[in-house]
């Protein structure tokens, strides 16, 4: 007897399957040997690979690196684990690089191009985030990228950018939560869209990047909100950035320095707290108010001032002095 008809029916079904997915594995260029295994090999221990295979269709995670949208040069690397119900769009500092800041915020474990061995999808899906990271612009002659915030020029129209990407995370993965997040550059780019477009994202969170008005960094930029959505600021006590912004700004009173607004940036993005919160709920935050950190934290929690004692412009510096992981705190304002 042939060792063919000693084959019981399930394991030729199993057999003839997978000699059909290996003829199309060749056929698309991939090597039928690696994919599947020597198909000479037993009855049994083809059927096991058979019931062992995953199934079609059900992707754990997908990493998508430098896409585009139409009409905008900006590349954008998404990360987006399996079943995510919202998204975090992050924009990182003046001159840097979108994966350097996934690198900072520990989301991308090499500093470098995102690859999807080195995304830390177990945060991702734990969170139920898609996390976002569009590259800025350099205009022309310039070669660092950065945004279009009153304070530096990348060129584009990025509040234009920002509304079409938000548009786009909606419509293509079917959600309504996202959230807008920036650290420096993009923390004062995060501002402006807050004042200038808030109803395009859910809620906003700025590291180290105060909100641009009338008084902050430079004069004939006010806030005045169309919509009003949750803003959190977060930023070091001890900022060496920032204060190179401080030319003719006031410095601030011994009532501010007891409170922790040790530098006329702190004392500036106090005032656009106040009225933040003012426009928000009609809540009028006073010095005294604040719980250690300094922290305030007005309308139910939903607009909130930190300043991390300690801390310089750095998102680590930012990290060890808080004691908290920045995705982590930006995920818990979410929710």
């Amino acid at each position: 007897m042939t060792s063919a008809s000693k084959t019981s029916p399930v394991s030729r079904a199993a057999l003839a399957l997978l000699t059909t997915i290996a003829a199309t594995l060749a056929a698309c260029g991939g090597s039928a040997d690696e994919e599947v295994g020597t198909l000479a090999a037993s009855d049994r221990k083809v059927a096991l690979a058979a019931s062992q295979a995953p199934t079609a269709n059900t992707p754990t995670q997908t990493l998508k690196v430098g896409t585009t949208i139409a009409g905008f040069p900006h590349k954008i690397d998404i990360y987006q684990p399996a079943g995510a119900t919202r998204a975090i769009v992050f924009l990182h500092g003046h001159g840097g690089k979108s994966w350097y800041l996934a690198y900072d915020l520990k989301l991308n474990k090499a500093a470098r191009t995102p690859v999807t061995k080195n995304i830390d999808w177990e945060w991702l899906t734990r969170n139920g985030v898609i996390a976002v990271f569009p590259q800025g612009q350099a205009k022309p002659g310039t070669t660092l990228g950065t945004w279009s915030n009153h304070v530096f020029d990348s060129g584009q129209d990025d509040v234009a950018f920002l509304m079409a990407l938000a548009r786009q995370l909606r419509n293509t993965y079917g959600i309504t939560d996202v959230t807008l997040a920036g650290h420096s550059s993009g923390g004062v780019m995060t501002g402006r869209m807050w004042c200038e477009a808030t109803s395009t994202f859910t809620r906003y969170t700025s590291i180290a990047g105060p909100m641009v008005t009338a008084e902050y960094p430079m004069p004939g930029h006010n806030c005045a909100p169309p919509a009003l959505a949750p803003y959190d600021m977060v930023v070091g006590g001890s900022d060496t950035k920032l204060p190179i912004f401080t030319t003719g700004l006031v410095s601030p009173t011994p009532e501010q320095v007891a409170a922790g607004l040790t530098d006329s940036i702190l004392v500036s993005e106090w005032f656009r707290h106040q009225g933040r919160a003012l426009s928000a709920c009609g809540e009028q935050p006073s010095l005294g108010s604040a719980t250690p950190g300094p922290n305030w934290s007005q309308c139910g929690g939903t607009v909130r001032y930190r300043v991390v004692a300690g801390a310089d412009h750095p998102i680590p510096s930012i990290e060890m002095y808080l004691g908290q992981r920045m995705v982590d705190r930006i995920a818990a304002f979410a929710r």
